[in-house]
């Protein structure tokens, strides 16, 4: 008996499932039988065999290999302490097993390589059920858990996409247990989908004379007062140069009073005049306030 689908080369469903009696008397339905290819260890070395007449229980959490079922095509088992070897009808060793927690565990693996590898194609296989046989794959076992689980695995696939890669048997040993999706959005997907226009590093209309372009900025309330009592602070900053002036202040309205003094300074220093004030239009600038 095996778990997996994914390791049945040959395959055939079960009209009426089959009841599989388990030692607290239980049952859980086998749903198809059919063969897997193996390789069993013995003699040092790895045989390749194939098993028949396998049933398929996904509910089992494992794979048990019958004594009654070898016996019966043949085959002779031996136990001996903690050891399991099986004969074939030559009387010739063809596997070999251990005890391990009152079970024996037999040295037999899936016939397969154990790692994964990438095979680019021309074009795509006309069933996607059947990879191409260069396709190296990797051995599975099966994964049942909620669409929203295997959304975020999948690195936030869409759902549809998700539950085509269940259905068509895209990913071996893929189910999906509930496939409601959540009716939270999920923050990622509508983080992902935002639109940002890329801010430049460089401008391309820097003033080309000191005092063509100035941008100010008013900093406050501070939570801590100075000394003499400013709570607020004005920038002045030149596009040309980057000079840039700081003055306090006490309260918002001296804007426009400290506004006309650093254009009166300027133009003693420079000998030009401001041509250009850029600020984020708050009412500190407008007229009542200078």
């Amino acid at each position: 008996m095996c778990s997996h689908r994914g390791w049945f080369t040959q395959f055939t469903p079960l009209s009426k499932h089959t009841k599989v009696i388990l030692g607290d008397d239980s049952t859980i339905p086998a749903m198809g039988t059919g063969r897997v290819k193996v390789q069993m260890f013995a003699k040092g070395k790895w045989v390749k065999s194939v098993l028949q007449d396998v049933l398929y229980v996904l509910d089992l959490h494992g794979n048990l290999l019958s004594v009654s079922h070898l016996a019966r095509r043949g085959a002779e088992v031996r136990f001996l302490r903690e050891n399991c070897h099986i004969y074939d009808q030559q009387k010739s060793i063809i596997l070999k097993g251990r005890l391990r927690n009152d079970l024996y565990v037999m040295h037999m693996q899936v016939d397969g390589p154990v790692t994964a590898k990438l095979a680019v194609l021309d074009t795509l296989p006309k069933d996607a059920s059947l990879p191409p046989a260069h396709v190296l794959t990797t051995h599975l076992t099966s994964s049942s858990t909620s669409l929203d689980l295997w959304h975020h695995c999948l690195g936030h696939l869409h759902t549809r996409s998700v539950t085509r890669m269940a259905d068509d048997n895209l990913v071996t040993g893929m189910d999906i247990s509930n496939r409601d999706p959540s009716p939270i959005p999920c923050d990622p997907c509508l983080e992902g989908k935002q639109t940002c226009e890329p801010i430049s590093k460089v401008t391309s209309t820097q003033a080309d004379h000191v005092l063509g372009r100035v941008y100010s900025d008013v900093c406050g309330p501070l939570p801590t007062a100075s000394h003499h009592r400013f709570r607020y602070f004005i920038t002045f900053i030149d596009d040309s140069s980057r000079f840039a002036s700081i003055s306090p202040l006490q309260e918002k309205s001296e804007v426009g009073k400290m506004l006309k003094a650093f254009i009166t300074r300027a133009k003693l220093e420079i000998g030009q005049k401001v041509k250009v004030l850029r600020s984020d239009r708050g009412g500190k600038y407008m007229a009542g306030h200078v």
